[in-house]
């Protein structure tokens, strides 16, 4: 589900959200918590809710949150995933 109240999700513009590219090989998590453990130790990663980003992806920037920001493909729209800002181009 992309947004929990229909009006929020009527008034969000995904043509709007930036478009970047993924500066360095990473990983994207579905929970924000899941990538902060992915981050402190690899080995979560067979978790299986996280997906790799390479270096040179286009993503576009849903949402932030200090450091972490939710992306998804450029041409889909698509559940974010939370990625930190470090891999991302500006």
């Amino acid at each position: 589900m992309l947004a929990v109240h229909p009006a929020v999700a009527q008034e969000h513009r995904f043509e709007a959200d930036p478009i970047v590219s993924v500066r360095e090989n990473f990983v994207a998590c579905d929970v924000l918590s899941q990538l902060q453990r992915v981050m402190n130790n690899p080995r979560f990663l067979l978790a299986g809710e996280c997906v790799p980003l390479r270096a040179r992806d286009r993503v576009r920037v849903y949402a932030s949150r200090g450091p972490y920001v939710c992306i998804y493909r450029y041409d889909t729209i698509a559940p974010c995933k939370w990625t930190h800002e470090k891999a991302l181009s500006k």
